[in-house]
């Protein structure tokens, strides 16, 4: 069967995942279309769209694809809502053959699985910054013992969050905080940190271990 442009209300109830996937994910852009979009620090543009079928049994799947203008299209990956349905026979999906769209099988859609699949998928995508044929290692400045043992704070003891404040009251006796501000700052441009509230991305934990290695 064909596929074809889901209606506006079954967007709207697919809105539900895109949007708590953005509360995981920075860079959020919201739905323009039939179409929600990412913009993720180093250039990545990320789409999905809402696939399925007119089927008695659908099989919806939400299609992403991410591009860099490094080198275009690299990453895809497929999210289908029966991959995570908790019963065989009764598949979850958007049911949007007649009248408003709704849920159908609302009950046994592990949503919850799906989203922080998704949002993995996403994070993973940071670290194809330091591939060597995107953008070298070296392109990056070296860490220093220091700059490893912040990350290192912010990871263990602040669930990955480069708060300021937090990590001055813990190395304030060997980094300023106008110093701690610009690094914070460097790195966010070069898509080690996301944007505020600053994270240590993939990327930076990927940076590290090659340091240490």
């Amino acid at each position: 069967m064909s596929l074809f442009y889901p209606s506006y209300q079954a967007l709207k109830l697919a809105d539900q995942i895109l949007a708590a996937i953005g509360e995981q994910v920075p860079g959020y852009q919201g739905r323009l279309g039939v179409h929600w979009y990412w913009h993720l620090n180093g250039g990545i543009l990320v789409t999905f769209k809402l696939g399925f079928r007119i089927t008695q049994q659908r099989w919806d799947v939400l299609h992403a694809e991410a591009v860099t203008p490094q080198v275009g299209l690299f990453s895809a990956a497929d999210f289908p809502f029966g991959a995570y349905g908790t019963l065989r026979e009764s598949p979850p999906f958007i049911h949007d053959l007649d009248g408003e769209a709704e849920w159908s099988n609302r009950l046994y859609f592990q949503m919850g699985h799906l989203i922080d699949d998704a949002s993995r998928w996403m994070k993973t995508l940071l670290a194809a910054v330091l591939d060597p044929q995107v953008r070298p290692p070296a392109a990056f400045p070296a860490l220093t013992a220091l700059e490893r043992e912040l990350v290192a704070h912010a990871l263990e003891a602040l669930n990955g969050r480069f708060t300021l404040t937090t990590l001055h009251d813990a190395f304030g006796d060997r980094i300023s905080y106008g110093a701690l501000s610009a690094l914070a700052r460097t790195w966010e441009g070069l898509g080690l940190l996301t944007e505020h509230p600053r994270r240590v991305t993939i990327a930076l934990r990927a940076l590290v271990e090659q340091t240490e290695a």
